[in-house]
């Protein structure tokens, strides 16, 4: 365990995950109707749960990126960001197994997702 903290390896990944939410967020901020689009595809919300999550999902995305990057209050950041990981791959999964093809709105807003991008 020493030598992985030595070698900076949490401090990196954790940086790298900051920049990636950042990163991830930016459309869905620019165009929250477009990413309203994107979530109604998914068919599992009502119209007024798509609109209000397409205004929040973005701004907590950045602001897990911010705080993972400087490290604030890393014990809460952590638990909301695999919490929030978890709950993007069983949305993506339950399109995918229903045979869905979507926009997965995960960086870019026309990006698709299919059975091929899961088996990484």
């Amino acid at each position: 365990m020493h030598f992985i903290q030595s070698l900076k390896l949490p401090l990196i990944f954790r940086v790298f995950l900051g920049i990636l939410f950042i990163y991830a967020s930016y459309d869905k901020i620019l165009d929250p109707a477009g990413f309203s689009k994107n979530i109604h595809n998914f068919h599992i919300t009502p119209i007024a749960v798509e609109n209000l999550a397409a205004l929040i999902i973005p701004w907590l995305e950045l602001i897990i990126g911010v705080f993972l990057i400087f490290g604030l209050f890393l014990e809460g950041t952590t638990s909301i960001t695999i919490s929030l990981l978890v709950f993007f791959i069983i949305i993506l999964s339950q399109a995918v197994f229903r045979g869905i093809d979507i926009h997965c709105g995960c960086f870019k807003l026309e990006e698709n997702i299919g059975t091929t991008d899961l088996r990484m």
